[in-house]
């Protein structure tokens, strides 16, 4: 049987019964205990004997034989590719044309003196789990890109202040300086809905697209960065790069920070990672 014949197989089984709960309610489903081999070699995959059929999932069968099953958030169904490879469980299928950062964003001028100008910037992108609002994997050559991206728009040396200096203003989310840059830049790498998946304090293990909060444990004074890079220069010392809003009241592109002078100056600190 074609690869393709045997797919359109299960997808038809996977309808009757999905399609159906009036009459799958008074069927028995039982975990069968038949092994199943895939070119002659068993694999250990979960099935269920209903009506003397072994029923298995779709994703399952999938990676077993070698085509992606995944689920499309933006149509709300199970799409089938017999001609791709089998992707991970929580692969999602977006757009052919994913969004540039400068489409994501707009920015509009709220007012303007001769010292300052007050900027709104709203976002428009979507949230993927574990993955880039652009529907990419989230790798640090990805998110490499779209921080390059984001570097053009708002350059190094860029006027980003708050309302108690003399640097332009750019509000998001409801706040300015720091804050709103970091913000900015977490939404756009990884949609307006994210939520970190882990948060710890451990600054040696910073990763590019990280979130960081440095927090001078002396005087309490905080600076939310983002994570561009890591490296180490020629006498060992290793550190991470960042971008910001409001240093100095302007953007910092490729800042670097060394891991002992962080651990020191701002032990408190804390890492939000989004992948």
């Amino acid at each position: 049987m074609k690869k393709k014949d045997f797919v359109a197989g299960l997808v038809l089984g996977a309808v009757i019964f999905g399609a159906t709960p009036a009459i799958a309610s008074g069927i028995i489903a039982e975990l069968s205990s038949q092994p199943i081999y895939v070119d002659g070699v068993q694999v250990e995959k979960t099935a269920y004997s209903i009506n003397g059929n072994n029923f298995v999932k779709l994703r399952d069968i999938g990676e077993a034989v070698g085509f992606d099953v995944s689920w499309n958030s933006t149509e709300q169904r199970v799409d089938i590719d017999s001609t791709s490879p089998y992707t991970a469980d929580d692969a999602v299928i977006v757009d052919s044309t994913p969004q540039t950062v400068a489409e994501m964003i707009t920015q509009t001028t709220l007012s303007q003196t001769d010292t300052k100008t007050s900027y709104q910037i709203t976002l428009d992108n979507a949230t993927y789990q574990g993955m880039l609002s652009t529907g990419e994997v989230a790798t640090a050559e990805n998110i490499t890109a779209m921080l390059d991206q984001f570097a053009q728009m708002y350059p190094h040396g860029l006027s980003w202040g708050a309302s108690y200096n003399d640097g332009d203003i750019y509000w998001y989310s409801g706040t300015h300086g720091c804050n709103s840059y970091a913000y900015l830049l977490r939404d756009v790498l990884y949609g307006t809905g994210c939520e970190p998946l882990t948060t710890h304090n451990d600054i040696s293990q910073v990763r590019v697209g990280d979130v960081v909060y440095l927090k001078n444990n002396t005087t309490g004074d905080g600076h939310w960065v983002v994570v561009s890079g890591t490296g180490e220069n020629t006498s060992g010392y290793a550190f991470f790069y960042s971008m910001s809003g409001n240093s100095n009241q302007s953007v910092m592109i490729d800042a670097p920070y060394y891991f002992a002078s962080v651990a020191v100056t701002y032990p408190d600190s804390t890492i939000y990672c989004y992948y």
